[in-house]
């Protein structure tokens, strides 16, 4: 494949959210991100930001989920990656372990609905030119987006960023078990076929 296209504009869309941000891009600058690896673990030295001293939060945990594609006309080729940013997320503290279970599941959080968007992309049957298919894959990234951004939120407010401990348990289990469940698309490079 030898058409390298990105079918999104360039512009980062930014959220803010306590405790979180979000950075979405289609395959912006990837120097200083940490692919998503659910065998190793996020800690403390992994964020690499200076604090803000005026946020009245003790964390930021910054994560991008990237999308590009590829296409030869016959067959396009998309990553959907999502990636940790350890310059941009920062800590007030390196010793609190139940602040940074709570971190590291944001960046598990982002994972699942990456893996959601790939088994949504994967199991839509498209019959159009590969245009009309990145048009198509641009709207199910962005409602993808939205629904990523409250869950982000709920999640916060359950568990009141780490504090509620028994909500805080619950929704690692949740979510550890919606990522096993979603196991198979985990690879973030999808292939399909234009007809």
């Amino acid at each position: 494949m030898n058409n390298r296209s990105n079918f999104m504009p360039s512009i980062n869309s930014i959220l803010f959210l306590p405790l979180f941000l979000l950075l979405f891009s289609f395959d912006g600058d990837k120097k200083e991100l940490r692919e998503y690896d659910e065998k190793k673990e996020l800690t403390w030295d992994d964020y690499k930001a200076r604090p803000n001293k005026a946020s009245s939060f003790k964390a930021l945990t910054v994560t991008r989920t990237s999308f590009s594609a590829n296409s030869d006309g016959k067959l396009l080729q998309l990553t959907v990656q999502n990636y940790f940013e350890p310059q941009s997320s920062w800590t007030k503290t390196d010793k609190n372990q139940e602040l940074l279970d709570h971190e590291r599941l944001h960046f598990h959080i982002s994972e699942l609905f990456a893996r959601k968007l790939r088994k949504q992309i994967l199991q839509t049957k498209f019959k159009s030119k590969a245009q009309k298919v990145m048009d198509e894959i641009s709207k199910m990234y962005e409602v993808n987006i939205r629904e990523l951004t409250k869950f982000q939120r709920l999640y916060d407010r359950e568990t009141d960023h780490s504090i509620a401990v028994k909500e805080q348990k619950n929704w690692e289990a949740k979510i550890r078990s919606e990522l096993a469940d979603l196991h198979e698309f985990s690879n973030p490079v999808l292939e399909i076929s234009l007809k």
